[in-house]
């Protein structure tokens, strides 16, 4: 692979609601993913990440169940403080494959002292977060749509999920990835533009968004302004 190649995937990917329930994802191509997922980097090499791959229908429903019951607090919220609520449905029910991504905190003993003190959290959460990523690129290499819920590491969410999956204590929940085949594209949300974003040297102060800059930004490429485009939210809405 060439550094073409990577970008063209990188930009490919996206968060896909819509998957076809009834094509199969084989064995094969989820310990391929996943098998890519494990070479991710982590604090100490302390490796965090396990998989629960989930199949069953029954099961994936009643996880998708959860989600909109824990959208119903989510929305009301919004709703109070906001004056609106921008939400995602629970069409991921539909794809074939859930991957449930675990993280064990005791790897946090990897970690040199001082920084078990100061940071261990966030380096835990870095290499969920890592293993995470790899698991959309190796899915999206394989023409697989993917999406990302984070939601699954909520508290009820998690709670719930932790009793149907059986996953003992201390092991905590990160996100919930399902994988399948697409049934249609979905549009990129927009992103920053690379001179919005880099600084030479020093951080260029001319670049430094107010208040009212971010404001607007929020309002128009964001989930809270659907990106600026009509039917923007069905897109990804979490990335």
């Amino acid at each position: 692979m060439n550094i073409e190649d990577l970008q063209a995937l990188v930009e490919k990917r996206r968060s896909t609601r819509g998957c076809d329930e009834d094509r199969a994802v084989s064995d094969d191509r989820v310990r391929t993913i996943l098998e890519c997922t494990r070479w991710a980097p982590s604090g100490g090499n302390g490796q965090p990440w396990e998989f629960v791959v989930v199949r069953e229908q029954s099961v994936r429903y009643k996880i998708a169940d959860y989600y909109m019951k824990q959208m119903e607090q989510k929305r009301e919220m919004d709703l109070a403080v906001r004056g609106t609520a921008k939400m995602t449905g629970d069409g991921f029910r539909h794809a074939p494959v859930h991957i449930v991504v675990l993280g064990d905190p005791r790897v946090k003993e990897a970690y040199p002292i001082r920084t078990k003190l100061e940071k261990a959290e966030s380096h835990f959460i870095t290499g969920l977060a890592n293993a995470t990523l790899l698991i959309h690129l190796a899915a999206t290499s394989l023409g697989l749509a993917s999406q990302y819920v984070s939601d699954a590491n909520s508290p009820y969410m998690e709670t719930m999920l932790k009793v149907l999956l059986k996953i003992p204590e201390p092991l905590r929940i990160y996100h919930l990835i399902p994988i399948g085949y697409g049934k249609g594209n979905v549009v990129a949300p927009p992103r920053r533009s690379l001179t919005e974003i880099i600084h030479r040297e020093t951080y260029d102060i001319n670049k430094f968004r107010s208040d009212d800059q971010l404001a607007g930004f929020v309002k128009t490429r964001t989930l809270q302004g659907a990106y600026g485009r009509k039917g923007g939210a069905q897109g990804d809405s979490e990335d």
